[in-house]
């Protein structure tokens, strides 16, 4: 089996499925619901850029504020707000390659 294509996320778009994807983890949305259990702004280096919302389905991941990850998720359209996220469910995985809490 391939792995997935990398894009940025300023290259999302709703459409490429299962994709790897690079990104710093801005802040987090306060949810009413259980599911998702989890919603964040997700950024890439330079504040002020591409913003991307991504959405945790998986029990098994938690994101941290401040934090950057490798993300392997899905590229995913939100129809009613037409709103383009990663969406993080079950058969994805994320690998944290920056904590500012580390020295």
């Amino acid at each position: 089996m391939s792995s997935p294509p990398f894009l940025h996320i300023d290259e999302l778009d709703g459409t490429n499925g299962l994709i790897k994807t690079k990104a710093f983890v801005n802040y987090t949305i306060d949810l009413n619901s259980h599911t998702p259990h989890q919603k964040v702004m997700l950024g890439n280096s330079d504040p002020g850029d591409v913003q991307r919302v991504c959405l945790v389905f998986n029990d098994n991941i938690t994101l941290e504020d401040g934090c950057g990850y490798v993300f392997g998720g899905f590229d995913n359209l939100w129809p009613a707000g037409e709103e383009i996220q990663l969406k993080l469910a079950h058969g994805t995985w994320i690998r944290k390659i920056y904590d500012p809490n580390d020295n």
